[in-house]
């Protein structure tokens, strides 16, 4: 059946070729079907554990303060993100240069919370556009720097490889994450000066936040209202954040906490958005579509959410317009809300 067929393979434009077919055309349209793997469900994707693969990137460079006042010095300071090909969770680690040594403590780092991938993945020399002579000459294949690392990791059973060169499409899967992440933390930090301590703080809430966002629903079940986030893989549960109040938007430089966690907030609101825009499609009404029915889960807008939430709810009622189209739903979370098709993704 089609479930299983999809479960095996993908079939390459599949519902416009049915759609032009006949009943006596269907079996000579078939043949011509072009069979592949879609990205998605390649075997690196569908393994049962979630250190098989990772993606590793950077991003950078930053200053750093080596400590608080009006004239400390600063240094440069990177972020290493390390991203799961099958969950695409995320795991950020703050660096303090380029070096060998500083990149192979930030990955035994990882491993000891982690655990150790298989197989790590990085972008060719090439592909670091603008990058600094430290970086290219770490990220590429057969210079000193990069077998002495891939030596030490081929002896802990991880495999280094690299993608082709001037191919960024090969890391297609890891790349809107860690787009999104190097996006939204530059225009968060934006010129601030943090110490190492705070700069490692920030990005581990930011981190929590990604790991936060919902994959698919937990179950079918209309009473369950919580869903699969990259969380429940890494620590078993989600990472629902303590609420914070936080009165204004303004950013204290007299309070350091508050600054961090303005950060924090300023990140978060500016993610959830773009992520929402992303689920949210709205296609072109030319033909008829399925629309939601109850007992489907939906992700509810909420402009005061607290950082790493995600409303949640099922679809109960839903109630047609005079136009014969579906305008609104009644859905259910802790009560039962009325709400317009726009405020709300399946």
């Amino acid at each position: 059946n089609e479930g299983e067929i999809k479960c095996v393979t993908h079939v390459s434009s599949g519902q416009r070729a049915l759609n032009r077919c006949d009943s006596t055309e269907l079996h000579e349209e078939w043949k011509r079907f072009n069979f592949a793997f879609s990205a998605a469900s390649t075997s690196l994707h569908i393994q049962p554990t979630i250190a098989i693969v990772r993606r590793l990137d950077y991003a950078g460079p930053l200053p750093v303060l080596f400590s608080r006042g009006r004239k400390a010095p600063s240094t440069k300071g990177y972020i290493a993100i390390f991203i799961c090909m099958v969950v695409r969770a995320v795991h950020v680690e703050v660096v303090s240069d380029l070096t060998t040594g500083a990149f192979l403590a930030a990955f035994s780092r990882f491993c000891a919370r982690r655990g150790r991938p298989a197989v790590l993945y990085s972008d060719n020399a090439t592909t670091f556009k603008g990058a600094a002579r430290e970086l290219r000459e770490l990220f590429s294949e057969g210079s000193n720097l990069t077998e002495l690392a891939r030596n030490f990791m081929q002896k802990r059973g991880t495999v280094w490889k690299f993608i082709p060169p001037r191919a960024p499409h090969f890391g297609g899967l890891w790349e809107a994450a860690v787009r999104g992440f190097k996006h939204h933390f530059r225009r968060v930090i934006g010129d601030a000066r943090l110490t190492f301590e705070e700069l490692s703080t920030v990005a581990a809430r930011i981190e929590a936040c990604l790991n936060s966002r919902p994959l698919c629903p937990r179950s079918s079940r209309p009473e369950d209202f919580e869903a699969l986030t990259p969380a429940h893989f890494l620590v078993g549960t989600s990472l629902l954040d303590y609420p914070e109040p936080c009165d204004n938007r303004t950013l204290s430089f007299t309070n350091r906490w508050r600054l961090l966690r303005g950060m924090r907030d300023m990140f978060w609101s500016r993610w959830r958005q773009e992520v929402l825009s992303q689920m949210q499609q709205r296609s072109k009404w030319l033909t008829a579509r399925e629309s939601l029915q109850p007992g489907d889960m939906v992700l509810l807008r909420d402009d005061l959410c607290t950082p790493s939430s995600w409303p949640l709810a099922r679809v109960v009622q839903v109630h047609p317009g005079s136009d014969g189209l579906d305008w609104s739903e009644l859905r259910r979370s802790r009560r039962l809300v009325q709400l317009s098709l726009d405020q709300s993704s399946n």
